[in-house]
């Protein structure tokens, strides 16, 4: 396995409504906020979901991933170079359905 799958990211034609969802109805914490744009919640052990306004695919997080290891076992499936992140390196693939996969070592 290559990392926790920690970070998963829906889009949503009226982020209001989903907002609501998950923070009145489901309980989750605002980590982060852009209005307008996109709400991060809390969900617990390190977890977050990311709720952006847009039409897009699936996004996926896999953190603490051993980034060269990773990259290079996954590097024939089209993954893309390693770059800086926030807190360390990441890369990213897409799967077969289109829906994005993000391996960071954070």
């Amino acid at each position: 396995m290559f990392g926790k799958l920690t970070v998963t990211k829906i889009f949503c034609t009226d982020l209001d409504v989903m907002v609501a969802f998950y923070r009145d109805r489901l309980g989750l914490a605002v980590r982060e906020e852009y209005p307008g744009h996109t709400v991060v919640f809390d969900t617990g052990h390190g977890g977050e979901l990311i709720v952006s306004k847009g039409d897009k695919p699936v996004h996926i997080a896999f953190t603490e991933a051993d980034i060269p290891a990773a990259h290079a076992a996954l590097k024939d499936l089209g993954a893309t170079e390693i770059v800086p992140h926030k807190t360390g390196e990441r890369f990213e693939l897409t799967d077969p359905e289109g829906n994005h996969l993000i391996f960071v070592n954070a």
